[in-house]
């Protein structure tokens, strides 16, 4: 069964991120985003106290160049829940020791940062909102 595109962003907020949050918003795609800057982020987005205001993202996109991307997925794979979100990590290098650690810790691709985001969400929405069949999540089953 197909599920929608929800996406939670973790990176800084940098004019590269503005441009991808456009380009969501072109393709109707929702969206939430985490700062690394923030006390735990991906801890801290999950915390009970938020429930109510629970976005269950279907793919998570981590920004390589602006958090600790490697000690994000580690908290998310050893979630019992959390780890069958599929994560795509993007970075602006496409340096070949960067893509192997990225799949040796979990992440279901590597995704080197596009020049410009408008022009790559159709490509983009087209296989995750088309072509990939996402799992069932509830929010009560992944608050830590």
């Amino acid at each position: 069964m197909f599920y929608p595109l929800y996406v939670l962003t973790i990176g800084a907020d940098t004019p590269d991120f503005h441009s991808l949050t456009k380009a969501f918003h072109t393709y109707g795609v929702p969206h939430q985003h985490v700062s690394p800057e923030e006390d735990g982020s991906v801890a801290f987005y999950f915390y009970k106290e938020r429930a109510d205001a629970m976005f269950v993202p279907t793919l998570i996109m981590l920004d390589n160049d602006t958090c600790q991307s490697a000690s994000v997925l580690g908290q998310l794979k050893h979630h019992s829940v959390l780890r069958r979100i599929p994560v795509i990590i993007y970075g602006r290098h496409n340096n070949p020791e960067v893509v192997t650690l990225t799949y040796q810790l979990g992440a279901a691709c590597y995704m080197p940062r596009p020049d410009n985001w408008s022009s790559a969400m159709m490509a983009f929405c087209s296989y995750w909102q088309k072509r990939v069949a996402f799992p069932a999540i509830r929010a009560e089953d992944i608050l830590l």
